[in-house]
């Protein structure tokens, strides 16, 4: 049997026996994948430690928010803006792939222009 250059740097680093070749799973691609990802990640944690404190925050800013977060935003049923929607009111909001969501930023808006002033 004749043994190419890929076999004998297999070989080498211990990834094929020399009677049987061995065929790599996705398990193995997987775990490979995995370590890469935690070398690279370590490396570069290492490299930025001012930087990486700066920009991490405790709590992860949402900029879209489900019916169900709005609701208890607004503590009010997800009925309620479900209606809304049906009858064009409420804050504009996104359909995507069968999922509603609602901007931050047009939530906001609405909270904004829905604040009520008392005149004299």
């Amino acid at each position: 049997m004749k043994s190419t250059r890929k076999d004998l740097d297999a070989q080498a680093h211990g990834h094929l026996s020399s009677t049987t070749p061995r065929s790599e799973g996705p398990r193995d691609v997987l775990d490979v994948l995995n370590s890469s990802i935690d070398k690279t990640s370590a490396r570069e944690s290492l490299s930025e430690p001012h930087q990486r404190e700066s920009e991490v925050s405790t709590e992860p800013r949402r900029e879209l928010l489900t019916e169900k977060m709005l609701a208890d935003r607004w503590v009010c049923s997800v009925a309620r803006l479900q209606r809304w929607r049906t009858v064009g009111e409420g804050p504009p909001y996104l359909k995507i792939v069968g999922k509603v969501l609602y901007r931050m930023t047009d939530i906001e808006a609405f909270e904004e222009a829905s604040l009520v002033r008392k005149v004299l």
